[in-house]
């Protein structure tokens, strides 16, 4: 067939007919078909890219089934499975909203879920994983997958009835087990959360998650705290270094006089959290030419926060996406001297990393608030407050001070209206009472001790302020417990949690705080202080038990911390009647406190400073 025949022309063949209406109509029939007889082979061909690893060459021929084949629904949702891991969650919801107007399964209505998930469109993903759910009332995980949802929006009541039906329908799915241990901590029943992590431990022991979530819940909990803390501890110690391949030598990381130390910061907290809170003047203050900071970042979201402590940080390395294998030989390759964790047992950890043991000392500090129990730490830093020399056997790493505090807040940044209003109790004629901490704070002993100072304060009400408020089951829960103990609804106030400044702005309502014990504020007492009103707290055994005594006495209230029960009633009842001795609080606590150890950064730093090389020079016999 001449290659230059026109469409219009009449067919070579002899038909009679035109040629895009004969020969031309059936080559490209013809061409079609085999294009589409292609798509099963392609698509088997990217399914072994994929199993291999190689997921831009699978996306390739994923992209070119859809040019020959639009329609194709299982590539479309796989295609919008493999976009979603390189975190284009916008395209991979494009995707798989395709996938469901040509088959509306069950599996594709819970892949959108996720995805939508992890864009942060949190309400339609529920949306979607109820329609799952209603197409496939037997699958466990789909109701696993939606009570973690619910559980992400602080809605821990309607989480805890998915999960329990999805461990109804399978009950070794360690997943909805830990899942579940989660939301009853959150909602402050801590003995149920430690059953159901044991439960999902014993079903699954290689899940290093459960385990920390699992120590957390324990230092709530004084007893079970000291009988099976470092006994828990001790089982993650031998998981993780069954894992690891522990360095040995350090040859980047050898110091000479007059260098800087290179110290690295493992956390995924450097941002608006309490542990950029705590940390961001401290970066800003230290002296460079000694002390290097150098950011290991365990999750990739940022925010202004980030931004105005980045600049502060010799290197910045994000690690989220990295194994620990890979994170450890970074850190190692770095020259780090001193790695420090922020985070301990709390969400986005990296302990695993120090397994590895990439530096040659090794610290925990700053994001929580008991030992790691992991052999690994070298060392813990505390202060003589918050860890006496008699507690210093609730730690398996050596327990060194800082002089004052281990702590050292950063005011609000300016942006945020901070004003220091007058003592409400003057104009409303009655004290207010708050509590801002989370309901998984608020335990029956802390309620019975309010009920008792509302009782002695028959004109006072008592003011609540938290995320967990949001969740209408969580909500009821503490209206419960409250009526439980008498206390009158109409003298309590119940608030949702909001943004820093509406946060802030609260306290204008509240005339001074009543701590939760054992678990007492931290950042919440030190923003109230910063705006003016004094907390009430309770004195413990424990580091966690002492958090708000070790802070009150830097800025000089030790007056404000109760010895027992009995003390903390009497106290409020005291503070209570003396409106004008408040007032006066009122007006000077900010002054006081930015001169107190508490927030003064330069002096903290030093100590901060020193500290670290003192520990450098304990392992290192070095002259520095």
């Amino acid at each position: 067939m001449n290659a230059k025949t026109n469409r219009n022309d009449l067919c070579p063949c002899g038909s009679g007919k035109k040629y895009k209406q004969c020969c031309q109509a059936r080559e490209q029939q013809t061409s079609n078909t085999q294009l589409l007889n292609s798509v099963p082979e392609l698509f088997k061909q990217a399914l072994k890219l994929l199993d291999a690893g190689k997921l831009d060459k699978a996306e390739e021929i994923y992209q070119r089934i859809l040019t020959i084949s639009p329609k194709h629904t299982e590539t479309l949702y796989q295609l919008g499975k493999l976009v979603l891991k390189s975190g284009r969650a916008e395209l991979a919801i494009n995707l798989l909203r395709k996938a469901i107007q040509l088959e509306p399964s069950s599996l594709h209505y819970s892949s959108l879920a996720y995805a939508l998930t992890l864009n942060a469109q949190h309400e339609e993903a529920i949306v979607y994983y109820h329609k799952a759910i209603a197409l496939n009332p037997g699958d466990s995980t789909i109701y696993n997958n939606l009570g973690l949802q619910l559980s992400t929006i602080h809605r821990y009541g309607e989480a805890i009835f998915f999960l329990q039906k999805s461990i109804a329908l399978n009950p070794r799915q360690d997943a909805a087990l830990g899942n579940l241990a989660i939301c009853l901590m959150r909602q402050g029943h801590y003995n149920e959360a430690i059953n159901y992590f044991l439960k999902a431990i014993k079903i699954n022991p290689a899940i290093a998650l459960y385990y920390h979530n699992l120590l957390f819940c324990l230092c709530f909990d004084r007893e079970a705290f000291a009988n099976h803390y470092i006994k828990e501890a001790r089982r993650l110690d031998v998981l993780l270094n069954s894992r690891a391949s522990p360095y040995r030598q350090w040859t980047n990381a050898t110091h000479a006089f007059g260098q800087p130390l290179r110290v690295g910061l493992v956390t995924g907290d450097l941002r608006n959290h309490p542990v950029g809170f705590f940390l961001e003047s401290i970066a800003a203050h230290l002296d460079p030419s000694k002390i290097q900071f150098v950011a290991y970042s365990t999750q990739s979201y940022e925010d202004s926060l980030t931004a105005r402590i980045k600049p502060h940080f010799f290197q910045w390395t994000p690690i989220a996406n990295f194994s620990d294998q890979q994170a450890a030989q970074k850190i190692h390759d770095d020259g780090i001297h001193i790695l420090i964790d922020l985070a301990g047992h709390t969400a986005d950890n990296k302990l695993s990393v120090f397994a590895w043991r990439p530096a040659p000392v090794q610290v925990s500090w700053l994001g929580y608030f008991a030992s790691t129990g992991l052999s690994c730490m070298d060392y813990f830093i505390a202060d003589p407050m918050s860890v006496p020399q008699a507690n210093m056997s609730h730690f398996t790493e050596t327990v060194r001070y800082l002089p004052h505090t281990r702590l050292c807040f950063t005011p609000p940044a300016n942006d945020i209206n901070q004003d220091v209003s007058p003592l409400p109790a003057i104009k409303n004629g009655f004290v207010t009472f708050g509590c801002f901490q989370s309901s998984s704070k608020i335990n029956h002993k802390m309620i019975t001790l309010w009920a008792a100072i509302l009782k002695e304060c028959p004109t006072s009400h008592l003011l609540f302020k938290n995320h967990s408020l949001k969740d209408s089951f969580s909500k009821q829960e503490l209206i419960n417990k409250l009526a439980a103990a008498d206390i009158p609804i109409e003298r309590i106030t119940l608030e949702e949690g909001s943004s820093r400044d509406q946060y802030l702005a609260a306290y204008d309502r509240v005339d001074f705080m009543l701590d939760t014990f054992p678990f007492p504020g931290g950042t919440t007492t030190c923003e109230a202080l910063w705006m003016g009103v004094p907390t009430l707290t309770l004195s413990g055994m424990t580091l966690l038990e002492r958090q708000g005594m070790s802070m009150l006495h830097c800025v000089g209230l030790d007056e404000w911390i109760a010895i027992d029960e009995t003390d903390y009633i009497n106290k409020a009842v005291y503070f209570a009647k003396h409106k004008e001795t408040l007032s006066q609080l009122r007006i000077t606590l900010r002054q006081t406190m930015l001169v107190s150890p508490l927030v003064d950064a330069v002096h903290f730093s030093k100590d901060f400073e020193n500290l670290l090389f003192s520990l450098w020079r304990e392992t290192h016999d070095n002259p520095l």
